[in-house]
């Protein structure tokens, strides 16, 4: 309910600040700007290209839908075990006594957060690592979630920024501005927020965790509302 709550607030925020002023693309070109005057951004594919020379010939023999299809299936295998092996770690008794002394100050909780999302990119994993340590009573409410995600969020920034500086693109890096810029906000929105927020989530995760069809209602929804916008769009192109 955290990462859940804590995406829905900066969506209310950041939607309107788009849509009516035009916020995130002003950062977006403030960013493309930046970058178009750093010569060394068109360097980086020539070299990468020279680091892995096997790529065109690969991408020239695998079609494209099945070089989707193959590479979608590797990152899931490969982050499905990242998942379950960090998982075991943190598990073991050892581990214990670390994470509790991390989640139990703020900054701690946030700096390894932002650590771990940078050597593993994705927010997803690194929050879901939390489930089962709050299942085994690992951690428990009292403790500093809401600092870690923050930090997870703008960790996730750094692969990001290595995929829009593959591409040598301008565009690319003031799309990593804007993700880069969304998080930073939205860590300095709420950590001065933490304690009334964490009551609000407590509230909530009580309520929903006490009825299992409110929960069976909002898993729906938060599947069923992203796939009709979705396929609305793509009946409307």
């Amino acid at each position: 309910m955290t990462h859940v709550l804590y995406n829905l607030c900066t969506l209310m925020i950041f939607y309107p600040a788009e849509l009516f002023f035009g916020f995130l693309t002003s950062i977006a070109l403030q960013g493309s700007n930046i970058f178009v005057k750093a010569p060394w951004l068109n360097a980086i594919p020539d070299v990468l290209e020279v680091a892995t020379p096997w790529v065109p010939m690969v991408l020239g023999i695998i079609p494209p839908w099945l070089g989707i299809i193959v590479g979608a299936g590797m990152l899931i295998l490969a982050l499905s075990g990242i998942e379950k092996y960090m998982t075991e770690i943190f598990n073991m008794p050892r581990s214990w006594n670390l994470i509790r002394a991390t989640f139990q100050k703020p900054l701690r909780s946030f700096i390894a957060g932002f650590l771990f999302t940078m050597i593993i990119p994705s927010t997803t994993v690194m929050v879901s690592l939390l489930t089962p340590l709050a299942t085994s009573g690992v951690l428990s409410a009292d403790y500093y979630i809401l600092p870690y995600i923050l930090g997870a969020n703008i960790g996730t920034g750094f692969g990001v920024m290595i995929a829009a500086m593959a591409t040598g693109d301008p565009v690319a890096m003031g799309v990593w501005f804007v993700h880069l810029s969304i998080n930073l906000i939205g860590a300095m929105i709420f950590l001065p927020l933490m304690k009334p927020f964490s009551r609000v989530i407590k509230s909530t995760a009580d309520k929903v965790a006490a009825s299992p069809r409110l929960t069976l209602v909002i898993t729906i929804i938060f599947h069923l509302v992203p796939a009709t916008i979705i396929l609305l769009y793509i009946l409307r192109g």
